[in-house]
């Protein structure tokens, strides 16, 4: 792979945390196609497909709905020419019954040229989710 677009992919992807991190909606959209996508499991409470340059903000408001004091930590990120993966951490509290949880996934960011086309979640334990949200029984 070319260094400089591993690099510039890299970086990319580091924008986007940051402005979606700090509120900068209108600059995080500006980094995305207009059919950017974003399909999360069906088993999660927030699952489906969301569409067009808002749905990572509308993913947001839904995800966080569910949790108090949430925070989002990255890690690792691989990178190819189309692709980035990250390594993401999220720590929150369940507003359905109080469990502090510890939230592994990796999200694959698609790219298209120099913009996002699509995220592709992928957690660790749905069913975690689904039970600290309120939606999902425990057995």
């Amino acid at each position: 792979m070319d260094p400089q677009r591993y690099a510039a992919v890299k970086a990319m992807v580091e924008q986007i945390y940051a402005l979606t991190g700090s509120g900068q909606w209108d600059a995080a959209e500006a980094m995305m196609t207009d059919d950017f996508r974003i399909v999360e499991a069906d088993s999660l409470p927030f699952g489906g497909e969301y569409l067009g340059k808002s749905a990572l903000r509308e993913l947001y408001t839904k995800v966080f709905s569910f949790w108090d004091d949430a925070a989002l930590e990255t890690g690792d990120v691989t990178v190819s020419d189309d692709h980035a993966i990250v390594m993401v951490t999220i720590k929150a509290t369940s507003r359905h019954n109080g469990e502090r949880l510890t939230l592994p996934l990796c999200e694959v960011f698609h790219l298209r040229g120099d913009k996002f086309c699509g995220i592709t979640p992928y957690y660790f334990d749905t069913a975690l989710i689904a039970r600290a949200s309120g939606t999902l029984m425990a057995d």
